[in-house]
């Protein structure tokens, strides 16, 4: 007899799982209140565990990456850190993600997914509201057994992103909306015969289409098509640095990557729709609010300037330049691992510009331009996994090197100071 692998365990344990609320009404005589309290708990736990498998995604979003925005710096980050025991590396890219999953996305599924839930007109006593913990203790020790089993213990980390691991949860928010709408009918009667019946085969209806298609290569659903899947995601590739030591390293002074990472945070908040918050502050002001009550607002606006000021500083103040003649290596330090590099040959120009900052601290920033298109691909729906484009990592492409104190000795380093020279005889 065949053992089962630890992949069959993984679809055993979710299985389960979802047979906890059918068993639950016809044998245990649960009611429709349950039924639905242990469907809307069985959500609270997918992402729940989605959130908790994110940090070890080893791949990332299909969609374009940039630097700006708030979390673009830091999304296009490289490189992992290991934990101590049998867990995989964490991606500092991926906190982005669970930042957002956990205080935006979980909540307002969850606020959807408790209004379906109050739509059944449920009845709460503590009798139905102990078997609705015991049903989604349940649900939540077999996806829990899942995880371990089948993303850990399978290695399935490898073949994730953290945006492919929200499609599990969307997914399931509108099968509970199709299964209401579907219900419609018997809501005068939800505790009726037909009402359980047209709620647990439409559960099973969608386990089994999620089974076929994560087991059928050759089968690509709606969601799959417009939002993706773990297929379409892209495992990213070191970028290559060159042999043997540096003719010249140089990185932006720390307490002006400091400054910088302020200064960026504050001005992401009066040219974004953060401003919005400066804009009801100073209309509670003005018809007179409490200070507490004015200060909220504002205090919303600094944790975005914050994240932003972070967001930034992990993307230039950790990260030295590193030039071997003819290439120039982004070195993030933190990290120890290459982040992006540009061959000579490949630039076009060089443009030398001064904000704030550099006119507050004599720094100069550099800008590498190159004929490499950044501009993303528009596209109706997501290609399919084969017409993916792998990781450009050691593609060549336009690099910025901000608050430079020497920017000539760079320039000489990498072999374009002739474009420096001229660019700077134009500025003067």
């Amino acid at each position: 007899m065949r053992r089962p692998s630890i992949h069959d365990s993984g679809v055993l344990a979710v299985l389960a799982s979802n047979a906890v609320a059918p068993l639950g009404i016809f044998f245990l005589g649960w009611s429709t209140t349950v039924l639905f309290g242990v469907f809307i708990a069985e959500i609270a736990v997918v992402l729940f565990w989605s959130m908790v498998k994110m940090p070890f995604a080893a791949k990332r979003p299909n969609n374009a990456l940039g630097e700006r925005g708030l979390f673009g710096p830091l999304q296009t980050k490289r490189g992992s850190t290991s934990l101590p025991g049998p867990l995989p590396p964490v991606y500092l890219r991926n906190v982005p993600s669970v930042v957002i999953a956990a205080f935006l996305l979980a909540p307002l599924e969850l606020a959807v997914a408790l209004g379906v839930f109050g739509l059944a007109d449920p009845t709460i006593t503590d009798e139905t509201g102990g078997r609705i913990l015991v049903g989604g203790l349940s649900v939540f020790i077999g996806h829990g057994i899942e995880m371990a089993a089948h993303y850990f213990g399978n290695g399935e980390y490898r073949n994730h992103s953290p945006r492919s691991l929200l499609l599990l949860p969307f997914k399931q928010l509108f099968a509970v909306a199709i299964l209401l709408f579907a219900a419609i009918p018997f809501e005068e009667s939800p505790g009726s015969d037909a009402f359980v019946a047209v709620v647990v085969a439409g559960k099973f209806l969608y386990d089994l289409r999620t089974l076929q298609l994560e087991h059928d290569d050759d089968k690509r659903g709606i969601f799959y098509r417009l939002y993706g899947s773990e297929e379409t995601e892209i495992l990213p590739v070191p970028v290559s640095e060159p042999t043997g030591e540096p003719v010249h390293c140089d990185r932006t002074n720390r307490w002006v990557a400091v400054a910088d990472a302020l200064y960026r945070g504050v001005r992401y908040t009066f040219t974004s729709v953060v401003l919005l918050f400066y804009a009801i502050a100073a209309a509670l002001a003005l018809f007179g609010g409490d200070l507490v009550v004015v200060l909220i607002p504002i205090t919303v606006a600094g944790v975005f300037a914050g994240v932003k000021a972070i967001s930034r500083y992990l993307r230039y103040g950790t990260v030295e330049y590193r030039c071997y003649g003819d290439v120039l290596v982004v070195y993030d330090t933190l990290l120890d691992e290459p982040q992006a590099r540009l061959e000579r040959g490949a630039v076009t120009d060089l443009t030398i510009t001064t904000d704030a900052v550099d006119r507050l601290f004599g720094t100069e920033t550099m800008a590498f331009d190159t004929d490499e298109d950044d501009s993303p691909d528009v596209q109706l729906t997501v290609p399919d996994p084969a017409e993916i484009n792998g990781d450009d990592a050691n593609e060549n492409h336009p690099l910025t090197y901000p608050h430079v104190e020497n920017p000539e000795a760079v320039a000489d380093a990498f072999g374009v100071a002739w474009r420096l020279t001229s660019e700077s005889d134009e500025r003067r």
